[in-house]
This record gives structure tokens, C-alpha cells and sequence, in this order.
């Protein structure tokens, strides 16, 4: 799954329309370069496919005094659903890549509470079975010795990310159950949902 795809699809919804400029500059605001390896060059090829697939359309144009007019963006009725399948997979999938569970907590919020909450619940019972699978692959390794030593140090580092993973996953559901954060469907303004003015343009 594509981190990328996914915090493409989130700028733009978040901003109702949005240009390719203005969709670099938001998602280089947030690090994403350094941590879901984002660059100009894939934002712009994410913005085509994305057009090309339908799940996006244009919105306009807008001028510019730094060059010619660009063109705006919003979401389709299907860049919709393939965002928040995106998100729901990017929080609840124990086996996603860092930078795609990073960009699904970047819009932690656009799920609703509970729903966001049954998704990390997922996510964290995987992670416990994996972890109970590696710690039984390492007895058993410790008393085959069918590897050299060494190696299971490759195996000890798994366990040690995987303990990671686990803990904060279960610390965010608390934050969650507790009432940390305002979430989509709850009143206040959620980060990442549309204003009712870029709804409204829709």
C-alpha cells in the first residue's frame, strides 16, 4: 500500500481543493519527506494516477503570479471510499510498512471514534500473535541451536520493535477510549475533514 497515495488523497480532501503545489507544500510541512519518503516528484505522479483513476477530478484553475494558472483538485465519489479504505487498512494492518501506519496516524482522526478504535484493536491483536510466534521460534531455536548464534540476534531485534509496536498501539487506544483527540462525527473541528465551506464547493 502506498503511504503516499494515501496522504495525497487525505491533503486534498482535508483542503476540499486543493493544487499540486499547495498539496507538496502541506505534506512537506509534516516531515513526510523524512518519514514516508515524499518528494515533489511523487507527489505529482500520485496527483496523475489518481486523476487518471477517476478518484480525482478537476476543480478550476487558479492563477498564479509566479507562473501559468493551476489546476485544482477534489476528491470523486471514489477517491472517497479509496481513502478511507487506505486509512482503515493503514491503521489496522499489523504487517504495513512504518511510513503507510505513519500516514494512517496522520488522519487518525478522520475515523470515527470507535471505529478508529476496533481498527487499532486489530492491528494490536496481530502484533500480540506475532510476538507470541517469534518468542516460540526463539526457544525453540535456543534449544535446536539449528542456526548459528549470532542470527538470533536478527530474530531478538523483531521482538524488540514488535514489543514496541504493541505497547503504543495499546497506549493509543487508551488515549482514544479516554476522549484524547476530536475525532470525525464528533462536534469541533476534526483534522483532516473538510470545512463546510470546501464541502459546500463540492
Amino acid at each position: 500500500m502506498s503511504a503516499t497515495r494515501l496522504l495525497v488523497l487525505g491533503a486534498v480532501r482535508a483542503s476540499g481543493r486543493a493544487h499540486g503545489y499547495q498539496v507538496r507544500r502541506e505534506l512537506l510541512s509534516w516531515g513526510t519527506e523524512h518519514w514516508a519518503s515524499v518528494n515533489p516528484g511523487s507527489v505529482y505522479h500520485a496527483l496523475r494516477q489518481l486523476l487518471k483513476g477517476g478518484m480525482l477530478r478537476g476543480a478550476g484553475v487558479e492563477e498564479s503570479g509566479e507562473g501559468p494558472e493551476r489546476t485544482l483538485f477534489e476528491l470523486t465519489e471514489s477517491g472517497e471510499e479509496e481513502f478511507l479504505r487506505l486509512l482503515a487498512k493503514a491503521l489496522s494492518d499489523a504487517s504495513a510498512k512504518p511510513e503507510f501506519f505513519g500516514a494512517g496516524i496522520v488522519f487518525l482522526t478522520c475515523q470515527p471514534r470507535e471505529r478508529a478504535v476496533r481498527l487499532l484493536r486489530h492491528r494490536l491483536a496481530r502484533l500480540e500473535g506475532d510476538q507470541r510466534s517469534l518468542r516460540a521460534m526463539l526457544d525453540e531455536g535456543a534449544v535446536t541451536g539449528a542456526k548459528p548464534p549470532h542470527v538470533w540476534e536478527l530474530f531478538r531485534s523483531w521482538v524488540v520493535s514488535g514489543d514496541a509496536a504493541a505497547t503504543f498501539t495499546a497506549e493509543l487506544i487508551e488515549r482514544l477510549e479516554a476522549g484524547a483527540y476530536t475525532m470525525s462525527g464528533e462536534q469541533g473541528t476534526v483534522f483532516g475533514e473538510p470545512s463546510e465551506a470546501s464541502s459546500a464547493q463540492r
